[in-house]
């Protein structure tokens, strides 16, 4: 897993990209557990779940720090590469190999029993029995027990302890697959505990006395440990590869990168919940921002509305030469005059019987008169606007 990058020619070495992981997602953890510790310090509800999150989030830089010097001493490298720079070399790689487990294992189960911590605080008060019991037993007590003993297992292999990574040392040491084995049952049950507290406060939080947005809220930011069990299903996979002493360096990449993802998801998953006053902060900071760009806008929209008004308004000089202006002096002045011509015809009727030449008889017909006007817009200035003379006997 991961790019491969060439060291001296032709060796394959992907410590440049575990560092890379490594710091990256120390970096963001670090953040957010900075923001709990101020958070949970300036609201004063500093407890048992905010120390055991410190003592994750320091394991957590144990881990890359180790792992940093691991990677740049050769340790992602193939166990036949890291052996051309001597047995010294090699020594001190297996050794931060080791080393490196150990600040996993605690950092892992120092965050389930920060989240559990979280849990029991909430239901304190509350009548929620079997909850309360199995937040005890599992991600406390359990998760406390099978930490310890699988850092316990890793140094006590060999005898003396130095066998394990020294191979210049001579000892006696365990079946391989004993820790292997042992190790695959740690990450199946943190998996397993990484479920349950996603799974656990959904029952705890729907019997509260919360309005239903808020339960599913709680439900929704607890359910995020759900990542936490996935990445460690994925890394529990891997773990068979601890007893592979042949190619220990190249074997146990994987498991470092999926370890450091759970540390990063256990400690920022596990913070969230704690984390309401900033998101609320962030919420009322974007309102702000985007009322005050709804304002501007709008500002600027008047601004330029009044501008436009004031420039339609403006009677051009007599002096412009464009034809725009040409018009719109025209227009304003045909607006000031306007006069009318009527145009009267007379007609008359025949009645009922008489021929066409009846039309031409002066008398016994009728007289139907049509008035048509014709209106149209004057453009002379007013001193040049003759009086509209009648017609047709018309005033």
């Amino acid at each position: 897993m991961g790019g491969v990058e060439p060291r001296d020619g032709d060796v394959a070495d992907r410590g440049p990209v575990l560092i890379s992981v490594l710091w990256s997602l120390t970096a963001l953890a670090g953040c957010t557990a900075v923001l709990r510790v101020a958070v949970r310090t300036r609201n004063r509800m500093f407890g048992w779940d905010d120390i055991f999150m410190i003592l994750a989030m320091l394991c957590f830089m144990g881990w890359s720090i180790v792992l940093t010097l691991y990677a740049q001493k050769g340790g992602s490298m193939h166990i036949e590469d890291v052996a051309k720079t001597g047995p010294d070399n090699v020594a001190t790689v297996l050794f931060l190999n080791w080393l490196s487990q150990v600040f996993g294992i605690l950092g892992v189960a120092a965050g389930k029993i920060s989240v559990a911590a979280l849990l029991l605080a909430i239901i304190r008060l509350t009548e929620l029995r079997w909850q309360r019991v199995f937040l005890w037993v599992v991600p406390v007590t359990l998760a406390s027990l099978v930490a310890i003993a699988c850092s316990t297992l890793t140094f006590a292999q060999c005898a003396p302890a130095k066998a394990l990574w020294d191979q210049r040392v001579k000892g006696k040491c365990i079946d391989p697959h004993v820790m292997s084995s042992f190790g695959t049952f740690t990450g199946a049950f943190n998996t397993f505990t990484d479920a349950s507290l996603a799974i656990v406060p959904a029952t705890v939080f729907w019997q509260l006395n919360n309005t239903t947005t808020e339960k599913m809220q709680l439900t929704i930011v607890f359910g995020l440990n759900i990542l936490t069990s996935i990445c460690s299903g994925i890394k529990t996979q891997y773990l068979a590869e601890l007893a592979n002493r042949t190619d220990q360096t190249w074997a146990t990449y994987d498991i470092f990168v999926w370890v450091t993802g759970e540390l990063f998801l256990m400690i920022v998953c596990g913070s969230i919940p704690t984390l309401h006053t900033v998101l609320i902060w962030f919420r009322s900071a974007a309102g702000s921002i985007k009322s005050a760009v709804s304002s501007q806008v709008q500002q600027q929209q008047q601004k330029h509305s009044r501008s436009s008004h004031r420039g339609s308004a403006r009677l051009p000089s007599d002096g412009d030469d464009t034809d725009r202006n040409e018009a719109e002096l025209a227009e304003l002045r045909a607006m000031a005059h306007l006069s009318i011509k009527t145009k009267t015809t007379v007609e008359r009727v025949r009645s009922r019987g008489d021929s066409i030449d009846g039309l031409f008889e002066d008398s016994k017909n009728g007289v139907r008169v049509d008035m048509m006007y014709d209106v149209r817009r004057d453009t002379r200035p007013n001193s040049a606007v003759l009086a509209v003379e009648p017609r047709g006997g018309h005033p």
